[in-house]
């Protein structure tokens, strides 16, 4: 991977570029930004580049240490993030010690997964927190030289989610760092950390991605096809990550069951929607529903696309497209936007989700045709 395997952050990479090249790095380093702008990737990036042999602006991915990064085999830089508790885990125990063989091949899986695609969000079931036995690794480890590279360099990912034990051992090996160690923090919510732990560190802000920025990461990287990709960039509200997590649910599913949602909000008879609600929910967690219902807003944008410029190509369903907004000439697709977006507004607020997704049903239904309609089929 390089620079330009990351997603955007031209700021972010000139700054950090600019570090490497006057051989300025600091002790600590904190990236922040919204969720999946790449803070993770650009700190994997950055720690490569800190030990890569060739000293430039950026790591090469020709010499020994590049590779041995890539390889996910290199002894001097460490990935922290949230694990669970082992059983009778106590002081001192190295964090995965009392771990269960499932839990350990969990992890290996994840860090796998987190070096091949620097975007992936780390899952480990039953882990909440960064652990202060993972913090106390860290400052084990500190105490000794780096092995191979120039600098051992610890990314605490996630590092809202340390427990206030863990920032403040944290913050006492940032108030007494030693030297050829550097410490990167990534965070969406650097609100969530310690002032002093934050003061510490030198702050790099990373900006929300844009569709096109996301698109184009689909295209290139997943290589997903340009159609496709352009309905889950805006799904994925400048999310990269959440980007991949709707590729990983097979999210062209999730087409019929909204568009069977919709059918029925349009018919003069919704004596089938309770039905279509409980496949909506079923066992569906209001993520998975504000997932569902970003994937209907991004359609009845294309629809609204369609509507107004019908030889433009769209993602999914562009024949159910052209007979939907055949059917709907007067649909006023920017109140059916805002319905939308209220009853994800409802569901992030723990409200009922059934009653919200009825509410909306009538709410899209008058938006959509002012009365009761006529119906469509793909």
């Amino acid at each position: 991977m390089s620079w330009n395997a990351i997603l955007n952050q031209h700021r972010a990479k000139d700054i950090l570029r600019s570090i490497l090249e006057k051989g300025r790095i600091a002790h600590a380093y904190l990236f922040s930004g919204p969720p999946g702008a790449g803070m993770d990737a650009m700190a994997m990036e950055f720690a490569k580049a800190v030990n890569c042999e060739k000293v430039s602006g950026e790591a090469c991915d020709d010499c020994p240490s590049c590779e041995r990064v890539n390889r996910h085999q290199h002894p001097d830089i460490h990935l922290v993030f949230p694990l669970p508790v082992g059983k009778n885990e106590d002081k001192g125990d190295s964090p995965t010690a009392k771990l269960s063989e499932d839990d350990i091949s969990a992890i290996r899986e994840q860090i796998g997964m987190k070096w091949n695609n620097p975007y992936h969000k780390i899952f480990i079931p039953k882990a909440t927190t960064i652990k202060i036995n993972s913090i106390r690794e860290i400052r084990k480890e500190v105490s000794f030289k780096p092995s191979e590279g120039a600098k051992k360099v610890f990314l605490v990912l996630d590092a809202e989610m340390m427990s206030a034990e863990s920032s403040n051992a944290l913050l006492k090996t940032l108030e007494e760092p030693p030297p050829g160690t550097v410490l990167i923090l990534t965070t969406t919510q650097p609100d969530q950390l310690l002032p002093t732990l934050v003061s510490r560190c030198q702050q790099i802000r990373f900006q929300s991605l844009t569709s096109e920025d996301i698109r184009r990461g689909l295209t290139e990287r997943e290589k997903i096809p340009d159609r496709e990709a352009e309905t889950i960039a805006r799904m994925s509200r400048g999310d990269y990550t959440k980007a991949l997590q709707l590729l990983e649910s097979d999210y062209m599913k999730r087409h019929d069951v909204v568009l069977d949602f919709l059918r029925t909000c349009v018919k003069k008879s919704r004596a089938d929607l309770p039905a279509i609600i409980e496949r909506m929910t079923g066992d569906a967690g209001r993520d998975d529903i504000v997932d569902l219902l970003r994937f209907l807003q991004a359609w009845l944008r294309d629809a609204m696309v369609v509507r107004h410029d019908p030889a433009r190509g769209t993602a999914v369903g562009d024949e159910t497209l052209q007979k939907f907004t055949s059917a709907f000439p007067a649909a006023d697709y920017q109140r059916a936007d805002r319905d939308i977006e209220r009853a994800i507004s409802l569901i992030e607020k723990n409200v009922y989700i059934p009653m919200i997704l009825l509410t909306l049903a009538l709410s899209l239904a008058k938006s959509i045709t002012g009365q009761p309609a006529v119906n469509f089929q793909s």
